[in-house]
């Protein structure tokens, strides 16, 4: 829909253009023929310049139109956005209000060419660089360019996918090369002798097992999340006492938070009930005691739950490491860790706090974290229905 009505304000735009220009002899007979090549009868239905102006308004995309001459004709508000472009740039040169030498060089292609070119060009904004896709499309009469169109695109989060997608791929591969290249090198050490030496030969196919079990795991979380994404988990939410869950939770890690000297402890009002999905939220919760337990040498882990307004904030608390700011925003994405050797050294995936983000987001709920190096992590699960 977006593209379709983009291409009739396109035409729109060369309509009023030629009018002006006086190339065509009357408006109903430029209207048959577009009418006849792009099925645009939509035009028609524009009756003043409030209703085109308000149209040009709410395009997203930067519009810029050029004369032969290197004139500004006309640009719209998101491209002077996009541009930083402060005053009206219209009966200007194009190379007095555009510094960008990438979408200057394209211009002047185009003209050149008198064909469509398409480029990738970054810009900087607030800091940050913005990634664009520029479209020039010269429209020729007999030979000439009578004007040139610029549509500028911002693919940003399509450059931002692409990344996370490619970090995907190679922290999968790295992720399943360390234990195989593990098993492969004890399993081989076994076959060459090791095996008739009983204390290492036991030793070695500990380490084996451990390695498998790790994969294992990667594979488990690799589908979970695989699952998740596809909607193949369905949350069938169901009325929970919340102190029985945790409680239930604290038992699997009881025994480790001994033997590290640690407090398990929770904060939850007497009979507060959720509703959730038992087992997917059980697997939230073991996820982030397991996660605060892993990361914390001293101190506590401690559930808490209490209300804001009219949601209820789940919290799970502990005085560990902590995360340093600038990685915060990172926090959930797949096999993201603050310190990669650390993590593996104490058996995480990095798929964790992914799982726990995507099952707290398939619930209906928001997930929020604030840390401090050195003194802990919170993470908060904000519940909006009932409880």
């Amino acid at each position: 829909m977006v593209a379709e009505f983009l291409i009739l304000l396109i035409f729109l735009l060369i309509l009023i253009i030629l009018i002006l220009a006086g190339r065509i002899k009357t408006l109903s007979q430029k209207i048959h023929e577009l009418q006849s090549e792009k099925n645009v009868y939509e035009l028609t239905q524009i009756k003043s310049p409030q209703s085109f102006e308000t149209i040009l308004k709410s395009i997203t995309e930067g519009l810029l139109i050029i004369d032969p001459r290197g004139y500004i004709m006309l640009a719209n508000q998101s491209l002077k956005d996009i541009l930083r472009i402060d005053e009206p740039p219209e009966g200007k040169q194009v190379i007095e209000v555009i510094r960008n030498i990438d979408l200057i060089n394209l211009i002047s292609s185009a003209m050149v060419e008198k064909q469509d070119l398409t480029a990738e060009i970054i810009v900087k904004k607030a800091g940050k660089d913005i990634y664009l896709l520029a479209k020039a499309m010269p429209v020729v009469d007999s030979g000439s360019v009578s004007f040139l169109i610029i549509l500028l695109h911002d693919i940003s989060r399509l450059k931002q996918l692409e990344n996370i997608r490619r970090d995907f791929v190679a922290n999968v591969s790295h992720e399943l090369k360390t234990p195989v290249t593990a098993i492969k090198g004890y399993a081989e050490a076994l076959l060459d002798g090791a095996i008739d030496e009983r204390e290492n030969a036991k030793k070695f196919i500990e380490i084996i097992k451990n390695q498998a079990d790790r994969l294992n795991a990667l594979v488990e979380d690799l589908l979970t999340l695989s699952r998740i994404e596809s909607g193949d988990i369905k949350i069938e939410k169901e009325k929970i006492l919340l102190e029985s869950l945790v409680e239930s939770v604290f038992e699997i890690f009881k025994d480790r938070a001994e033997k590290k000297g640690l407090l398990l402890k929770k904060e939850i009002p007497y009979e507060t009930f959720i509703y959730a999905d038992k087992d997917r939220f059980t697997q939230i919760m073991i996820n982030l005691i397991d996660n605060a337990i892993k990361f914390t040498e001293k101190g506590l882990v401690k559930v808490r739950f209490f209300q804001e307004n009219d949601k209820g904030i789940l919290s799970v608390e502990d005085t560990g490491i902590g995360i340093p700011k600038e990685h915060l925003y990172r926090i959930g994405e797949r096999f993201y860790r603050v310190d990669q050797a650390r993590s593996r050294q104490l058996g995480g995936t990095g798929l964790g706090l992914a799982i726990v983000k995507h099952l707290v987001l398939a619930h209906g709920w928001q997930f929020k974290i604030d840390s401090e190096v050195n003194k802990g992590t919170e993470v908060k699960i904000i519940i909006h229905d009932n409880f």
